[in-house]
């Protein structure tokens, strides 16, 4: 069940690689925990550390919730948004 602390704000990084004007935004905390738990079947970094450096990228994020995060899931991820 989703509370209200799951729906708070949480950052997504920049598109750093094309400079193509993408501001900082954020997404809800449980999309974020719901991608977490497939990056915690590869890295160790936790929860609270994703947070600290900035969250996942875009690209990560479709990656993760996908079930496909490799580094070319990731780059199909990020033509998908392009």
């Amino acid at each position: 069940m989703i509370n209200a602390k799951d729906c708070q704000p949480f950052p997504i990084q920049h598109n750093f690689r094309k400079r193509i004007g993408h501001l900082a935004c954020t997404v809800p905390e449980w999309l974020e925990k719901l991608a977490h738990k497939e990056y915690a079947r590869h890295h160790t970094q936790s929860f609270t550390r994703i947070a600290e450096r900035g969250g996942f990228s875009r690209a990560e994020l479709v990656a993760l919730i996908r079930g496909d995060y490799t580094e070319k899931g990731i780059k199909k991820a990020q033509e998908d948004m392009e």
